[in-house]
């Protein structure tokens, strides 16, 4: 090999022996849209019993943990994020009868559930903000209240206190996160829908509230909280105006009010024992505030964010976008502190239609493999696609239905409706792909995107990809220049992930040219489905040292 070939080689290092082994750190989080995963009463809607009848295909996938979004009492004006009573299940899915069966299966199976949690702001039905509309003991101010500034006689409204934004109004304009409240002669502030008030968390009786509402579920077996929206806990206590919309927000308060709830909750897991259970943040912010959800030793907040670079990307990347998106946060990361990578989710297309369905597979094989957590959307291990939804079948009220085709409802078989439901009318509608892409299909045959899952499921277990260390490594300057290379290593034990980012061609890769002193044994432990190499090829073998990769495609050996 010509030694004048240069390699560029970005070498970022976690040793993860000193991690202990708390189920939170290494599990797999498969995320579900209730509405959209399996119907069981013919309504046409996703419900609890339903996820409760696929709990043997979760499980066969290796997750141990599901997620769901908000169950609670709501109208439904954006998909459950705007609670009327945070004590109810909606009628919608269930009973609690039925989320005490879902949770006493999950325990069979060794299980866990987490609730989303929404504690920025309830719905405007909520009886706390309709006894707050009323000057009612203690719930007065237990929501963003202002007066106006005056009266313009030109539109014959009343004038907001400042110029903010709600990130769900149609026109963005500065002042629309206020809505004037006659009854009460003050606005109120929503950072989403004016149907989501913003709850004022400064105020200590709130505070104690939700305390108890949160320890209520974590009494019926609940094992942490995605907390949504984290960064709008709290805003600029000096209501300037912003020019940009986080001039409003991601205030420190924030961080001081979780580090107050996970000392409650540190004071519930050692009163009643058994499994931790854990605060996972949710925050759409730069990695360097991201970082900060962590905390410190002597100063814990949350148990981790999620970090959502992946659902950043759109288009095409190469290797140094790829390392930009994940080394630089690994590198961030505080000491033994664990990320959890989300590469899709409700809010965002899914990756095979923001990008090109190749990388549905790519991005997959990075966040299982990654050293942390990894999130799992649902029907991500099918390889699912965006859809189509017509206008009069939108149920993204909030957001002129821009999220539904990422919502659709979960493809089982080829039946009608995908299986999902027998009634004529599903709550969404299924992707027109659905024939051909979907589960029964896909665990009948090899090399789908399923059996990748499953693969990569498995060698999550392992001490390998719990505790090893992490390398990557790329060459620009080669005929190999789209080529990137992850490693994992533990002990005498390494699995190696080569990913040609490549669109337009095939890439020559030599192995040996940029990882030094190899194993004796390299096997190909699986691979996207486009990859062209079977499964359990010896490398030097079946493939040879120096071999061809096919455009946006990848490799997982084992070693």
């Amino acid at each position: 090999m010509k030694a004048s070939i240069l390699f560029l080689c970005y070498i970022f290092s976690l040793c993860r022996a000193d991690l202990d082994t708390e189920w939170w750190k290494h599990t797999i989080i498969y995320a579900i849209v209730p509405f959209s995963f399996k119907d069981s009463d013919g309504d046409g809607i996703g419900d609890l019993k339903g996820i409760t009848s696929k709990l043997d295909y979760i499980e066969g996938l290796g997750i141990e943990t599901i997620q769901l979004t908000p169950i609670y009492e709501t109208p439904f004006k954006d998909i459950g994020y705007d609670i009327t009573d945070y004590y109810k299940i909606d009628k919608m899915y269930g009973t609690m009868d039925d989320f005490d069966e879902l949770v006493s299966e999950l325990k069979k199976r060794d299980m866990k559930l987490i609730m989303d949690m929404v504690i920025n702001h309830s719905g405007d039905q909520h009886e706390w903000f309709q006894k707050s509309i009323d000057r009612i003991d203690p719930y007065t101010d237990f929501y963003v209240w202002k007066d106006s500034k005056g009266f313009n006689n030109e539109t014959g409204q009343e004038i907001p206190p400042n110029k903010w934004f709600s990130l769900f109004s149609p026109t963005y304009e500065a002042g629309t996160a206020w809505e004037w409240n006659e009854k009460r002669k003050q606005f109120y502030l929503h950072q989403f829908l004016p149907e989501q008030v913003d709850f004022n968390l400064n105020n200590p009786v709130l505070k104690s509230e939700l305390k108890k509402m949160i320890e209520f579920w974590l009494d019926k077996g609940v094992a942490g909280f995605r907390f949504d929206a984290t960064p709008y806990f709290f805003e600029n206590k000096d209501f300037r105006d912003a020019v940009y919309y986080y001039d409003q927000v991601n205030q420190p308060e924030t961080l001081e009010f979780l580090h107050e709830l996970r000392l409650s909750l540190d004071e519930y897991n050692k009163e009643h024992g058994g499994i931790e259970r854990i605060f996972i943040a949710e925050a759409h912010i730069l990695d360097s505030e991201v970082v900060k959800y962590f905390g410190k030793k002597d100063y814990p907040i949350m148990h981790f964010p999620y970090s959502f670079n992946f659902e950043y990307l759109e288009g095409h990347i190469n290797p140094f976008l790829f390392e930009m998106y994940t080394n630089y946060y690994i590198e961030s990361l505080p000491k033994n502190a664990v990320t959890a990578w989300m590469s899709q989710d409700h809010d965002v297309n899914r990756i095979g239609s923001r990008m090109t369905p190749e990388y549905s597979d790519i991005i997959t094989i990075a966040s299982m493999l990654l050293p942390g957590t990894a999130g799992c959307y649902y029907g991500q291990e099918i390889g699912m696609l965006n859809g189509l939804v017509r206008q009069d079948q939108f149920k993204d009220f909030s957001d002129h239905g821009a999220r539904d085709p990422a919502r659709l409802i979960m493809q089982w078989d080829d039946s009608m409706n995908a299986g999902f439901t027998n009634n004529s009318v599903p709550f969404l509608p299924p992707n027109s792909d659905y024939f051909e892409r979907n589960v029964e299909s896909q665990q009948h045959q090899e090399n789908t995107h399923l059996s990748l899952f499953k693969d990569l499921s498995v060698m999550r277990k392992t001490n390998t990809l719990k505790f090893g260390n992490y390398k990557t490594y790329y060459s620009p300057y080669s005929d190999s220049e789209f080529i990137h290379v992850m490693t994992r290593s533990h002990e005498d034990r390494m699995v190696i992930v080569v990913t040609n980012f490549s669109v337009f061609s095939s890439s020559r890769f030599n192995m040996s040219r940029i990882i030094q002193n190899l194993p004796k044994r390299i096997v190909l432990a699986t691979s996207s489905i486009n990859s062209g190499y079977a499964k359990g090829s010896v490398l030097g073998n079946e493939i040879p040292m120096e071999f061809m990769m096919r455009p946006l495609s990848c490799l997982v050996f084992e070693a």
